[in-house]
């Protein structure tokens, strides 16, 4: 059993899949329809456990994954979708001791599933222009990851250029060719560099500088549509309802 405390956060999923995500409370109570359930029950009760609320409905007991934390924690700012974050690790080839750019920060979301492919080694370089969303992203980070040595959040309009020379730089900014004339000596030969662009027009815009350069190649287009299915019995058919269009993820390599 995976022993909680007082301070983790936790997920409470209910017969009908509605997960709850709390954060344990010594003498607090989780409440619902159905009742109340002590904190420190949902601590005896462990990670993967059941706790009975006081008209008797279960709740299973999960430690949050990444995607329960992006997708229920109240948000300020949007996120990009656990379905094009996991494509955008493969495409960016993210694995520990790089040194990685990304702007905006947003949230934060994605940020996390960078330092995480890290694994503690490497550097990751988050660039925001806005000063809320620095602060609100740093403690989304923090509450998730606790402390990281290899993050540094910097204040400032990355279209005016950035500092270093980097392995990998990810984008979601709405006019990231801005930021190409500065991959010339920002970014490694054979570096790769990933944006996330929401429109076709955008992103138009932003291949046709690619090319325009002259110090990019390997250039790939694409998106992500999830179909999820149903699976109950002997009722197998796609679900009523897909994950369609969030945006587009345009991958491009640095050449001499």
């Amino acid at each position: 059993m995976d022993i909680l405390n007082y301070g983790d956060l936790v997920i409470l999923s209910d017969k009908k899949a509605r997960k709850y995500m709390i954060t344990l409370k010594e003498g607090a109570r989780f409440s619902s329809q159905y009742g109340f359930i002590d904190h420190a029950e949902i601590i005896n009760a462990g990670n993967g456990g059941l706790v009975k609320a006081s008209k008797g409905e279960e709740y299973r007991v999960f430690k949050p994954t990444y995607i329960d934390y992006v997708m229920k924690i109240k948000r300020n700012a949007q996120i990009i979708y656990p379905k094009d974050t996991a494509m955008i690790l493969m495409y960016a080839d993210i694995y520990p001791g790089l040194n990685v750019l990304e702007s905006g920060i947003g949230q934060g979301a994605l940020s996390i599933a960078l330092l995480r492919a890290l694994g503690g080694r490497g550097r990751l370089t988050s660039i925001e222009v806005r000063e809320d969303f620095a602060l609100q992203s740093k403690n989304f980070i923090h509450n998730f990851l606790g402390e990281v040595d290899n993050h540094d959040i910097v204040i400032s309009n990355i279209y005016d250029g950035f500092e270093g020379c980097f392995d990998r730089i990810v984008l979601d900014l709405p006019e990231p060719w801005h930021v190409l004339k500065h991959c010339k000596t920002g970014l490694i030969d054979g570096g790769m560099i990933v944006s996330y662009i929401p429109t076709v027009l955008q992103v138009k815009t932003y291949v046709d500088t690619l090319k325009e350069t002259g110090y990019f190649d390997d250039i790939e287009t694409f998106e992500l549509i999830k179909r999820p299915w149903k699976v109950d019995g002997l009722s197998v058919r796609p679900e009523m309802w897909i994950y369609n269009h969030s945006a587009f993820i345009v991958k491009a390599r640095k050449i001499k």
